[in-house]
């Protein structure tokens, strides 16, 4: 049955024109929600969304909630690159977006049922929202719902978020392929996203049966700044004798890897040739600082522009088993990590 027809059909079943039906399915948004809602599921009971271009968008209004950090002046970057990839996703679309910061832990619950309850919104993304009572209340919306970088107890919520545990273990990975065993890992573990990657660096020392002590081999900071990364790495030089130091510093976050990166120099120490250096990244924040440093880049924006199809996804297909989308990162050599036998050499050569 041809377009005009399905149209025509729906407009007889719903009792609404067909050009009505028409901005309906062409995702515009001034329609009333007693209208969309009928001509919606009349489309989905005669199977018109399953053909669906994926370009188009039935969604009017998103209701987009992140930690407070996100939208203040030097907050959350991360947060707030995932919020470019949402806009990025609905930029061909007529779609209205509203942002709202929350508490990750104990968020202000009358402030999200008021947002996430706007006649004008009929979606909603969590970004690094973890709280779980405004999860039971997402679940309870009847509106399609996406996690970004977190998940909830239940399972009833699809997500989307970096494969923080591959992560972990993917760099890891390379460097015991360059032969390095002795690694400081200096990271903050102040979400449990962290724990994950911590998990997936772990896993790489079990593959090889080496002992990982977190005495020696981890380094915690409260943040991922600059300044903080380069005081920690600071101190525990001061600390430790030269001949504990590592073959290798691998850390969480490109502005990490700025402040390390000026302390080994302050210090005198050749980067690759006498200790190597790998962080994490986020390609669109971070091209100034990665350019010069060895990463496995996070996939940032992407988790926006994944969210806004899994929203689609949903409401095209409500009975669709619950999503858990995990995206992987890559490993970029941009030579300041040796292989460790070029190490040793200089080490033997030095004594």
């Amino acid at each position: 049955m041809s377009g005009k027809l399905k149209m025509d059909e729906i407009a007889a079943l719903t009792g609404y024109s067909v050009s009505t039906v028409s901005r309906v399915l062409s995702g515009k948004s001034y329609t009333s929600d007693k209208a969309r809602e009928a001509i919606v599921s009349c489309a989905r009971r005669l199977g018109v969304l399953d053909s669906l271009s994926s370009g188009r968008l039935l969604i009017n209004g998103i209701a987009v909630f992140a930690p407070l950090r996100t939208f203040t002046a030097r907050g959350d970057a991360f947060y707030l690159e995932v919020t470019r990839g949402i806009a990025e996703a609905i930029a061909p679309h007529d779609v209205y977006l509203s942002y709202c910061g929350l508490d990750e832990q104990r968020a202000d619950i009358k402030v999200f049922q008021e947002k996430a309850n706007n006649k004008n919104i009929n979606a909603i993304i969590l970004i690094g929202i973890d709280d779980p009572t405004v999860h039971k209340l997402a679940q309870l919306l009847d509106k399609p719902c996406v996690l970004i970088n977190s998940q909830d107890k239940e399972g009833l919520l699809d997500a989307v978020s970096p494969d923080h545990r591959t992560i972990g273990n993917r760099a890891v990975q390379y460097l015991f392929d360059q032969g390095h065993r002795r690694i400081l890992h200096v990271t903050s573990l102040r979400r449990e996203t962290m724990y994950w990657r911590l998990e997936g660096i772990k896993e790489v020392y079990r593959q090889y049966q080496i002992p990982f002590d977190t005495g020696r081999d981890l380094l915690v900071t409260e943040g991922f700044s600059e300044d903080e990364s380069e005081r920690a790495i600071g101190n525990w030089l001061r600390e430790t004798p030269r001949e504990a130091w590592p073959e290798v510093i691998f850390c969480a976050g490109a502005s990490m890897s700025t402040g390390i990166r000026r302390i080994l120099e302050n210090v005198g120490v050749e980067i690759p040739g006498e200790l190597s250096l790998m962080t994490t990244d986020v390609q669109e924040l971070d091209a100034h600082i990665v350019a010069a440093v060895t990463s496995i880049t996070i996939p940032c924006r992407a988790l926006g522009v994944e969210a806004v199809h899994l929203l689609q996804n949903r409401l095209n297909r409500p009975s669709a088993p619950v999503f858990n989308l995990l995206l992987k990162g890559k490993v970029t050599d941009r030579g300041t990590v040796t292989h460790a036998t070029r190490h040793a050499a200089r080490v033997t050569v030095a004594r």
